[in-house]
C-alpha cells in the first residue's frame, strides 16, 4: 500500500461528509456560501483548534504582505483561519486529492480563493519554488511524511532571508511498546516519530538557526483525555448528525491517541526555526 493510500485509510481521514453533514445542521447546503467562522468548529483538526492557529500568526507576526507555505494543510482550517483573520496569502499544500478537493471547493465558499491557493502534491517532490515565502507552518502533518530530513532540506530554500518556520507535531518521550507502535503506524500514521532532539538535529543540518523545540506534552496529553471524553459523551448527538461510521472512526482515533500520551511514550512539540 502507498504511503497516499495508507494515511487516507486512518480513521481522522475517512467520513469526509462529516463537514458537509455539519453545515447541514446550521442549514448551510452544499452550494451555499458559508462565513469562514462558520467552519471553524468542523476544519480546525489539530490541538486548541484556532487558539493555536491565532498564537502561530502572533508569534510569525502575520498580515497582509505576508507569504505563508502550509505543509499537510488537511481540509484547509489554518489556511483559511490565517487569510481571513491577519490577510495573508496562503499556499495550502496537501497530499490527499479527496481532502485537496473538499478544502478548495470550501475556500471558494468562504471567499477566500484569493488568499488561498490549495495545491495537491507530496511534499517530498512537489516543487516549492525558493525564496517565495515569509513563514512555513504545520500542524500534526510532518509525523506523516517518511524522509523527514529531506522535508527539511527542501523547506529551508523556500524561506525568504529571515523567513519562520512553524511546526506543531507528535514526537517520542520513551520507547513504545509493540501494540502502542503498531497502533501509533496502522492508527494514526505516525512514521516518522522522533524524539525533539532528533527534529532539532534535522532542522539544523538544513541549514535553520535559532532552532527551539518546545515539549509541548504537559498541555497536550490532558487536552487529548478530555477531547476523548466530551467525545464520547456527545455520542447521541453526533451520531445523529454524522451517522455513527463516522462517530466510530473518530472514537478510535481519539482513543488512540489519549491512550498513546497516557502511556508517557508519546509527546508533543512546537518547532521554530528561521533561516538566516
Amino acid at each position: 500500500m502507498s504511503d497516499r493510500a495508507e494515511i487516507e485509510s486512518i480513521p481522522l481521514y475517512t467520513h469526509l461528509d462529516r463537514i458537509s453533514s455539519g453545515l447541514a445542521v446550521l442549514g448551510i447546503g452544499p452550494a451555499d456560501t458559508i462565513r469562514p467562522d462558520q467552519l471553524f468548529p468542523l476544519d480546525q483538526w489539530h490541538y486548541h483548534g484556532t487558539d493555536a492557529v491565532r498564537a502561530a500568526a502572533d508569534q510569525l507576526g502575520l498580515g497582509t504582505t505576508s507569504r505563508v507555505l502550509e505543509i499537510g494543510s488537511g481540509v484547509g482550517g489554518p489556511a483559511r483561519y490565517l487569510a481571513h483573520t491577519t490577510g495573508c496569502h496562503v499556499t495550502a499544500l496537501e497530499l490527499q486529492p479527496k481532502v485537496h478537493a473538499l478544502a478548495a471547493d470550501l475556500t471558494q465558499r468562504c471567499g477566500l480563493a484569493d488568499r488561498v491557493r490549495h495545491v495537491c502534491g507530496d511534499a517530498l517532490s512537489h516543487p516549492i519554488p525558493d525564496a517565495s515565502f515569509d513563514a512555513i507552518v504545520s500542524w500534526l502533518a510532518v509525523l506523516h511524511i517518511p524522509d523527514r530530513k529531506r522535508l527539511y532540506a527542501r523547506l529551508a530554500p523556500a524561506l525568504r532571508p529571515g523567513g519562520v518556520c512553524y511546526i506543531e507535531d507528535l514526537c517520542m518521550r520513551a520507547p513504545f511498546a509493540a501494540q502502542d507502535l503498531r497502533d501509533l503506524h496502522h492508527i494514526v500514521f505516525g512514521i516518522s516519530v522522533t524524539g525533539i532532539q532528533e527534529h532539532v538535529d534535522d532542522l539544523q543540518a538544513a541549514g535553520f538557526v535559532d532552532v527551539v523545540g518546545t515539549d509541548q506534552t504537559a498541555d497536550w496529553a490532558p487536552y487529548t483525555s478530555a477531547r476523548l471524553a466530551a467525545w464520547q459523551a456527545n455520542h447521541a448527538t453526533y451520531a445523529r448528525a454524522h451517522g455513527e461510521g463516522a462517530y466510530a472512526a473518530q472514537e478510535l482515533f481519539y482513543a488512540v491517541i489519549a491512550r498513546l500520551f497516557a502511556t508517557g511514550s508519546l509527546g508533543g512539540v512546537r518547532l521554530t526555526a528561521r533561516v538566516p
